[in-house]
């Protein structure tokens, strides 16, 4: 198997074990502890996060200016979902750091 094989393989195993693959034994096994982590670990990632905005179309974003916000039926209380693809990692909120918008991550899924 070339390197390319093995780490297609190694991040299709890896990925079954982030989503909760139970391995032999009891208990499902931290991805920390995979033989292909060290790796894996530096691999980019996507994170999206969507609020539905209804109405909006594409000359209020282009009208808006600096200071301005967009209005939203989503609860200002109500954790935001972090995804990669289709995979939920977690929720989150939020927050203003240095004149820059952040999220930062309230729980895993």
């Amino acid at each position: 198997m070339d390197t390319t094989a093995q780490l297609q393989a190694s991040a299709g195993e890896a990925a079954g074990l982030a989503i909760g693959r139970k391995p032999a034994g009891n208990g499902v096994q931290p991805m920390e502890q995979h033989p292909a982590w060290p790796m894996l670990q530096r691999l980019p990632v996507v994170l999206a996060v969507s609020i539905p905005l209804r109405g909006l179309k594409v000359c209020h974003v282009l009208e808006l200016g600096a200071g301005q916000t967009l209005k939203s039926s989503w609860a200002v209380k109500e954790d935001v979902p972090l995804k990669t693809g289709v995979l939920q990692l977690g929720w989150g909120e939020f927050e203003v750091v240095e004149q820059k918008m952040a999220l930062r991550l309230t729980r895993l899924a």
